[in-house]
């Protein structure tokens, strides 16, 4: 590539920062926003407001759906809502991204992964235009299938040693998960540990749902939960594993009701596995919930199940959402889930794709009261230490040291 554009306005920007006012100006650059729904939506959403209550400027581009393209306000927030022209890979191509990027003038650009689209042109606009940038690396390109694992493989390759060297930092939310990813092990000098916050004050164990509970179970069934898209880009979620789980503790756990928060093109799909497995009525399907309901939703489970497949998991932030809420979860030994749950503490963890192991691990903890309220308790307790107030300050230092060099 070039060698950096030191502009007028970078100049200036160096000037600022070096004079002690502390602000930034901040451009955060993410495939999708809110109301779009997913855990990287979330980190995004979550980490613009901390920012922005923390003094400094943040603006935003992403793609555009599920709402029209545009420029909107948010908090004092700045987002610039980009047409999509096609999709690659389930990654939006958005034209414009390029030309937008360069037109900014941020202190420092933050961008995220899985999304190579946005990476690369993040990283690209650094170089030009001399801006420092940073890149939360959520998780490896899942291999969702033969020709999507080709299609990662080439990029890990050929395409990312183009572009990941320009960042000056790389955020990994789980220090297990930057240990056991190829990629990130050979960039091991430049990655920081932050892990995924949560908002404790929003979920918290003192929601009450109870006409929500009426709806959803009847008399004591002991309600378990799934929190995820329901699309073949999050296959990896395992849910039909946690639905055959079910089908065995239909004898055994007769007062069983899974509620299943979540919405997609593969529903249908879900439905009939229900249907053929002879678990319809044991089921509940909620479809998307907004934000503001989501608590509600956590608050009257008795737990959470998590039962990713593989380290398409980067962190799996439902667990902490559950733990605020004082609900122990029950997930798999993937990705980053064993930074997040200590078995036997904050939950307990099994095998991947192992129906058998799951409905135990279901049966024994819904058994065992007193030990679900005790790793309740306990995870209330490690979601305090990741509110997102710790977490953005956190962030914030990452910027700092990047823009410093």
């Amino acid at each position: 590539m070039t060698s950096p554009i030191i502009s007028e306005d970078a100049t200036a920007r160096l000037t600022r920062l070096a004079s002690g006012r502390c602000f930034m100006k901040i451009l955060l650059v993410s495939t999708f926003f809110p109301p779009w729904r997913g855990g990287v939506e979330t980190y995004v959403f979550n980490l613009a407001r901390n920012l922005q209550a923390r003094g400094h400027e943040v603006s935003l581009i992403c793609a555009s759906p599920p709402v029209k393209a545009g420029t909107e306000y948010l908090d004092g927030i700045r987002i610039e809502r980009l047409r999509v022209a096609g999709r690659v890979y389930g990654t939006p191509i958005v034209p414009e991204l390029p030309l937008r990027l360069m037109q900014e003038r941020p202190d420092i650009v933050h961008a995220g992964f899985p999304s190579p689209y946005c990476a690369f042109f993040a990283s690209v606009t650094s170089r030009l235009r001399g801006i420092p940038a940073v890149l939360t690396w959520h998780n490896d390109l899942p291999p969702v299938a033969r020709t999507a694992h080709a299609i990662a493989t080439v990029h890990d390759y050929a395409v990312l040693p183009l572009y990941l060297g320009n960042y000056k930092l790389i955020i990994s939310t789980s220090r297990l998960y930057a240990e056991t990813s190829r990629v990130l092990r050979a960039h091991s000098d430049r990655v920081v540990i932050i892990p995924h916050g949560v908002d404790t004050v929003r979920f918290n164990p003192h929601v009450r749902a109870d006409e929500l509970r009426r709806q959803v179970a009847a008399g004591n069934q002991k309600i378990i939960l799934f929190v995820g898209a329901l699309t073949r880009w999050h296959i990896y979620k395992g849910l039909d594993v946690l639905l055959k789980a079910v089908a065995l503790l239909r004898g055994e756990s007769p007062d069983l009701k899974l509620l299943v928060v979540g919405g997609g093109e593969l529903v249908s799909k879900y439905v009939q596995l229900t249907i053929d497995l002879g678990i319809q009525d044991l089921v509940f399907f909620a479809g998307n919930v907004s934000d503001d309901e989501l608590p509600k939703y956590y608050a009257i489970s008795d737990l959470l199940v998590l039962p990713s497949k593989d380290r398409s998991e980067g962190f799996g932030l439902v667990l902490l959402e559950a733990n605020a809420t004082g609900k122990p979860v029950i997930a798999t030994k993937v990705g980053g889930i064993p930074s997040v749950i200590q078995d036997g503490y904050n939950g307990i963890l099994v095998p991947p794709s192992d129906a058998d192991a799951l409905a135990a691990a279901i049966k024994h903890g819904l058994e065992d009261e007193d030990l679900l309220r005790q790793m309740g308790k306990n995870g209330r307790r490690f979601a305090e230490e990741h509110d997102w107030s710790i977490v953005t300050e956190q962030t914030e230092s990452v910027y700092k040291r990047a823009v410093a060099g």
